[in-house]
């Protein structure tokens, strides 16, 4: 055989392996986003149920399974701040079948509790921001302050600190009121409860002075008088709290918090899926019906993209590691 007809020969051969190696990973690829999702797809909420994570919950699966047309379930594994159900996801195999719906409280835990691992981000995908449930600022109704400026010289002047609780040590209530205390330069004392509900009780019979609560179970109370609110910490007025100042009106923004809820995927679970689901929470987010619904529960829909959230995640963890050690809350 001529060197010519070898040579043919072997271009040939090394053509069709290199067309054929590239249909197989274009295959491959495609298939990671054509053929998914495939079956139910599960949003654990590492929360009880009834909350407003669950609740959040339960309204994005709802809208998620109308648009990508398979089942979307809420699954609670509650427990240890959301770290036993945020350890459950962690642990789940990254095929884009398993999702966290987490909050704020991943961004603080891990400065403040020595069980959880301090690169806890780095075992998740950020996938989307969902929404924010705003805190409002309220008071026992005897307190003789109808402000926040009036609060801030009131504390002040006061010969002994001001009491605030909180639904436990590293919980957003908490680092609500140590924020407060830092950008004001006030003295206040932390009560922690077992709840937040329990703190609200404390608060209406006058036995705390200040509770940083979230508005959905807060504004009843308010509404009835059994409590004073001075301001929530979204950047617009409340649904539920429409007569209550925002923190921006009343130049109290970077004293006060704003929760968020997103949701993250194991790590490693492949870029197309997250796309694709970041793009399928964006639809539903911007829909009148998910709107309607958060706003409804006192919710602020509130989305930031795969990259955005992400970028916003790492901030929050060093946002809230400066205030811990700036505070000197010690290790739980």
């Amino acid at each position: 055989m001529s060197h010519n007809k070898i040579l043919w020969k072997s271009i040939v051969f090394l053509f069709l392996f290199v067309s054929g190696v590239f249909f197989i990973f274009s295959r491959a690829s495609a298939a990671s986003t054509v053929d998914w999702p495939s079956k139910a797809i599960r949003i654990v909420v590492p929360f009880p149920p009834g909350g407003n994570t669950d609740i959040v919950g339960r309204v994005l699966a709802e809208q998620l399974g109308q648009k990508l047309s398979v089942p979307v379930l809420v699954e609670n594994r509650p427990g240890a701040t959301g770290f036993i159900g945020t350890n459950y996801v962690i642990g789940q195999p990254s095929d884009g079948y398993t999702f966290l719906l987490s909050t704020i409280s991943i961004t603080i835990s891990p400065h403040i509790y020595t069980s959880i691992p301090d690169d806890i981000l780095s075992l998740l995908t950020p996938v989307s921001m969902v929404t924010t449930v705003p805190k409002v600022l309220v008071v026992r109704p005897g307190l003789p302050v109808s402000t926040v400026s009036e609060l801030v010289e009131y504390a002040k002047e006061k010969n002994e600190p001001l009491t605030y609780g909180s639904s436990g040590i590293g919980s957003a209530h908490h680092l609500s009121g140590e924020l407060f205390k830092l950008h004001y330069d006030v003295d206040l004392t932390h009560i922690p409860y077992k709840g937040g509900a329990p703190a609200l009780n404390d608060l209406i019979g006058e036995r705390i002075d200040i509770v940083f609560d979230d508005v959905p179970p807060a504004h009843p109370f308010i509404h009835a008088g059994k409590i004073k609110a001075l301001a929530v910490s979204s950047n617009k007025r409340s649904t539920l709290l429409p007569d209550v100042s925002t923190a921006r009106e009343v130049g109290a923004e970077e004293a006060m918090v704003e929760p968020w809820y997103g949701l993250l995927a194991p790590r490693d679970t492949p870029k197309s899926i997250v796309n694709a689901m970041d793009k399928a929470v964006e639809s539903v987010i911007n829909g009148s019906e998910f709107q309607e619904k958060v706003l409804k529960m006192g919710g602020v829909p509130s989305y930031k993209s795969a990259k955005d959230f992400g970028q916003f995640v790492l901030d929050e963890n060093q946002r809230w590691g400066s205030v811990i050690e700036e505070a000197r809350i010690p290790p739980q």
